[in-house]
């Protein structure tokens, strides 16, 4: 238990360091998170060769993280997404067909989808710091931490209605709850403070109030969806960099997984 509070101290300053920075720090420390987490997605879909070697399949799609993250930093559009998907789908199949029969169709296919999954997702932040007060709006994804701290506590103190038995038993529908709803009081506080900071119309309020409630339905489903992966690979943890945690993807899973929707959200009611 000490060791997981002095990785989550650590963690928390070097993540309030960078998210108040912005700009190129925000962008360098998300492309090595990306990095990372794309590793660690890779390795356990199976991309990997089966000596242990990352192998060329891993390598287009991790040169597709780099050249990604340098178009989102220096041309911030959400356009260039486009283009990274094709980039990354082309440079895989690419591989594949020219190294065949070197590597299966589930290595190629596990190459794309860790790069949607992880490092695609995860570079809506660094657009949402570039918008419009976005020195407040990008601490909006971590409401997923609120979720998930919260529906533990209120599944423990009430929980009796299994949600996922088979899939993560110590989850209960009381828990889900506690946590949708603690997110939701979060969202006001959050609006609150733009409302007496920022000088934003009280109708703001209201706004997060929505977008941390779906935030935290989706934040759960995305902290289940890599549960679910890791029960299919059988394996308790996605890597061992953060101790007391495991891995990047243990430990941001549903921050990565609700970014592109908080991000959509703050564009649609913010325009």
């Amino acid at each position: 238990m000490k060791t997981r509070v002095l990785s989550s101290i650590v963690i928390g300053i070097v993540l309030a360091v960078t998210l108040v920075m912005g700009g190129y720090v925000l962008g360098g420390v998300s492309l090595i998170v990306a990095q990372i987490a794309y590793y660690e997605l890779s390795r356990v879909l199976g991309v990997f060769e089966e000596d242990g070697n990352t192998g060329l399949l891993y390598k287009a799609g991790i040169l597709g993280v780099f050249l990604h993250y340098v178009l989102v930093i220096y041309i911030h559009d959400t356009k260039t997404y486009l283009f990274s998907i094709l980039f990354v789908f082309f440079a895989v199949m690419v591989t594949y067909v020219v190294t065949f029969p070197r590597y299966k169709i589930h290595q190629a296919v596990g190459a794309i989808f860790a790069f949607l999954y992880a490092p695609l997702m995860l570079s809506f932040i660094f657009l949402l710091r570039l918008r419009e007060n976005g020195d407040f709006l990008v601490w909006m994804p971590f409401v997923a931490w609120v979720c998930d701290s919260f529906a533990y506590l209120t599944g423990r103190a009430f929980g009796k209605h299994k949600m996922t038995p088979v899939l993560s038993p110590h989850k209960t529908i009381e828990g889900g709850i506690g946590g949708i709803l603690f997110s939701m009081l979060a969202g006001v506080i959050f609006g609150f403070i733009m409302v007496k900071v920022k000088g934003a119309s009280s109708g703001i309020i209201l706004q997060f109030v929505v977008i941390t409630l779906v935030a935290s339905i989706i934040s759960q489903l995305g902290d289940l969806a890599a549960s679910a992966i890791k029960r299919d690979r059988d394996i308790k943890d996605y890597g061992r960099l953060i101790p007391g945690h495991g891995g990047i993807m243990d430990r941001f899973d549903s921050v990565i997984f609700v970014t592109p929707f908080i991000y959509g959200l703050v564009v649609f009611f913010m325009k």
